[in-house]
């Protein structure tokens, strides 16, 4: 068979193939890639036609078989998505870490860096907002978000050794010498 008559039949049953794949697959991209499949085998295999005029009962038959090994190959290769609970179980203890050291740094922060990334994080301020609100300039502002991202990023990775004062505080008394005045 000539290329031109096979890229003229091919041409004339493209939309049956392309509906055979549809019906036969999930989505339009796998029946899009299928329909490519069956009609790269169609030029491979024509040399193996014996009579011309049984060409649509060949193409149906080459058809049939790149869809069984489509079938094969996608069953090799299936892939098992993790089921969202183990996801959201490992990601929600990581999240869980990751505030509590959030909270941690956030109140070891001196007031004014404090204040800031509150306003700007978690109150939606703008920067020239918090400016008015602390009464400091929009650059002060910008100086202090950027300076509390560091020391944030920096004491979130840092292990911090807590003595015994930090979970049993003693009791502070105190004392003054003088007359006062």
């Amino acid at each position: 068979m000539k290329k031109q008559e096979l890229d003229t039949r091919i041409t004339e049953t493209a939309k049956a193939l392309l509906s055979y794949c549809r019906v036969r697959t999930a989505s339009s991209f796998e029946a899009e890639d299928l329909a490519q499949d069956i009609i790269v085998e169609i030029y491979k295999s024509v040399d193996n036609l014996r009579n011309e005029e049984a060409f649509y009962r060949f193409m149906w038959a080459v058809a049939g078989n790149v869809y069984k090994q489509w079938c094969k190959n996608k069953a090799k290769n299936k892939i098992y998505p993790l089921s969202e609970d183990l996801l959201a179980e490992e990601s929600i203890e990581e999240e869980k870490g990751d505030i509590f050291l959030l909270r941690r740094e956030l109140t070891l922060l001196a007031k004014k860096y404090r204040r800031a990334v509150i306003l700007y994080y978690i109150e939606n301020k703008s920067c020239s907002e918090i400016a008015q609100i602390l009464s400091i300039s929009e650059s002060m502002v910008k100086y202090l978000l950027f300076k509390s991202r560091q020391l944030l990023k920096e004491g979130m990775v840092m292990e911090r050794n807590y003595g015994e004062q930090s979970y049993n505080p003693k009791s502070l008394s105190l004392l003054f010498w003088g007359k006062g005045e």
